[in-house]
């Protein structure tokens, strides 16, 4: 793993193509219904929806966004990777910091710290400062 991003030779592919980032959110759309689809709305239906799934209150529920899963990756190495694939003639920073933008690790795409999926995992985000620390706890030989 180099450190060179240049050119995003390093980063996950989903970052630096738009047509495999939107293939990959369908699929977590469609098998871990990741929504919704625009936060600032109440939708009241898809927050029921979880809280019946994970037997938790609605208000419950709705802390258990991306933005705190573990699987969401925010170090400065993936944003650098997202500013790229947006390119340079946009205005890449401020749309990661408007959607606040991250890298979903389960699903390889790029995801907004304020939705949520049935994937959700407590202990995020990812802020990279741990890296190289991941699997620690997995004996050699252990089964999953």
């Amino acid at each position: 793993e180099g450190e060179d991003m240049e050119g995003g030779e390093n980063c996950p592919m989903p970052t630096q193509d738009i047509t495999l980032n939107l293939k990959n959110r369908a699929k977590a759309i469609t098998s871990a219904a990741y929504g919704p689809e625009n936060p600032k709305l109440p939708n009241e239906a898809f927050w029921r929806k979880k809280s019946d799934q994970w037997d938790i209150s609605i208000v419950d529920a709705k802390k258990s966004l991306c933005g705190n899963c573990a699987a969401f990756n925010v170090s400065d190495k993936i944003k650098q990777c997202i500013a790229q694939g947006i390119g340079m003639e946009a205005d890449p920073w401020g749309t990661i910091k408007l959607a606040d933008l991250g890298y979903c690790e389960i699903f390889d795409f790029k995801c907004a710290a304020s939705r949520t999926c049935d994937a959700w995992v407590v202990g995020g985000p990812n802020t990279g400062e741990q890296e190289g620390e991941e699997g620690e706890d997995y004996e050699e030989g252990e089964e999953e």
